[in-house]
């Protein structure tokens, strides 16, 4: 009977998106995730999202995260920079 192969996890790759309020960084990553681009304003306080891609021929998935601009959030921010999440 054949060794059953174990499951491979991709490698992963994290990226957080940092910048003041209002300057792109939800419609970026809402542009490059699903093609979309998002005209109207709406401040986010903190969106996650997981993509499969091809990096250097090899596949893997990325995270990104997109946080809040604005500086009443600057605590929450702070906190994902710290801890790596």
């Amino acid at each position: 009977m054949a060794k059953s192969k174990a499951k491979q996890s991709l490698p992963l790759h994290k990226i957080i998106m940092v910048g003041s309020g209002g300057v792109g960084k939800s419609a970026l990553t809402l542009q490059y995730m699903y093609g979309d681009f998002v005209e109207e304003y709406d401040p986010t306080k903190a969106d996650s999202y997981r993509k499969k891609v091809v990096l250097d021929g090899q596949e893997c998935q990325i995270d990104i995260l997109d946080t809040a601009g604005q500086e009443e959030y600057a605590a929450i921010r702070d906190n994902y920079y710290r801890s790596g999440e």
